[in-house]
């Protein structure tokens, strides 16, 4: 296909529940522009695939289980793109009427802005950060200047051709910061419509629930993964204001540690009194946060997911880091027509 307008991206890994509405909405929302449909699959072991060959869409997979990764996906549909724009949206979402339109037509309009999103809209509340998340775009009146497209959104090709490649290979989350950290280093600019964007099904689950989904799936390790690979990078410093939640529980302790160390030499501290007086510290700091949100549960919530979060960004430091790839092997099916598709491996 020459002259392509758009290419939407879709991610997706066992998402035989929702991939049908996200694939029916992309192609009702490009009926009117010169687009493609490309489908990443990461080797979904349900009917994901078997369900996205029965639409006129290209559906690309992974070849090799240790090329698979969050980063991965969409640089692996982005080397098969070829749209002028380029839309990422996940599987277990929808696009909303109108939105594609009104992104293209925004780019068009401003040309020093590599990316626009708009509001995220969660169909089920089952953590804290879906509601927080909800309060934020529920504020929103103007357009709104951004730091990375979370939640999905429609980047120029050209401003991505600039930075070198799409996403990084080699992280397991964090990529699409990651992709926005460059572009804004680079003199580009990221924005948010206040308009709704996508439906997002998301997970059914609770806080606790996510953490330990994320601790296994290893997507909480990026963080380390980040700060490595932009090391010396014009936007190194970005990284790490983003992580910078994951930095204040380290600073805690080690304040807790030294007023510790300090009072050793005034008056005698055992192990045990030592570990009490520890407590003690990140008990008052409990009791804060809990007033000021006014939620002893969130006030938990928050602490243990900057505490898990800054151990696993402590471990991840001393992981290697692959650089990104900016070729995936891959086979295609095509799709050409509703219930036929052709396989070719490259």
């Amino acid at each position: 296909m020459e002259n392509v307008q758009v290419s939407i991206i879709i991610k997706a890994l066992n998402e035989q529940e929702n991939i049908a509405r996200c694939i029916e909405s992309c192609l009702k929302e490009t009926e009117s522009l010169k687009a493609e449909i490309i489908l990443v699959d990461s080797l979904s072991t349900d009917s994901t695939v078997e369900i996205a060959k029965k639409y006129p869409i290209k559906v690309v997979q992974f070849v090799n289980q240790a090329d698979i990764g969050c980063g991965a996906a969409p640089q692996l549909g982005y080397q098969h793109s070829k749209g002028d724009f380029i839309y990422l949206i996940d599987g277990d979402m929808e696009l909303c009427e109108g939105f594609l339109n009104k992104a293209i037509e925004f780019l068009q309009d401003n040309s020093k802005v590599a990316g626009v999103a708009g509001k995220l809209v969660d169909t089920r509340f089952s953590s804290r950060e879906d509601e927080r998340r909800a309060a934020l775009y529920n504020k929103m009146t103007t357009v709104k200047n951004e730091k990375h497209l979370g939640g999905g959104g429609l980047y120029r090709k050209a401003a991505i051709e600039s930075v070198g490649y799409f996403s990084h290979s080699g992280l397991n989350s964090r990529e699409e910061f990651e992709l926005g950290a460059r572009l804004l280093s680079n003199s580009w600019l990221l924005k948010r419509l206040h308009v709704n964007s996508v439906m997002h099904t998301g997970h059914e689950e609770g806080n606790i629930q996510r953490l330990c989904r994320l601790w296994k799936n290893g997507r909480l390790y990026s963080s380390g993964g980040l700060l490595k690979t932009a090391f010396g990078k014009p936007w190194f410093n970005l990284c790490v204001m983003h992580l910078w939640y994951l930095f204040l529980p380290l600073l805690i302790n080690l304040f807790l540690l030294l007023a510790l160390v300090v009072s050793s030499f005034f008056v005698n501290v055992t192990f045990g009194s030592g570990l009490l007086l520890f407590g003690c510290g990140w008990l008052f700091i409990f009791v804060v946060f809990s007033i000021k949100k006014k939620s002893a549960e969130e006030s938990f919530n928050s602490l243990l997911t900057w505490n898990v979060g800054c151990t696993a960004l402590v471990v991840s430091l001393f992981k290697k880091i692959e650089k990104p790839r900016l070729h995936i092997e891959s086979k295609i099916y095509l799709c050409d027509q509703p219930n036929y598709c052709k396989h070719k491996k490259v």
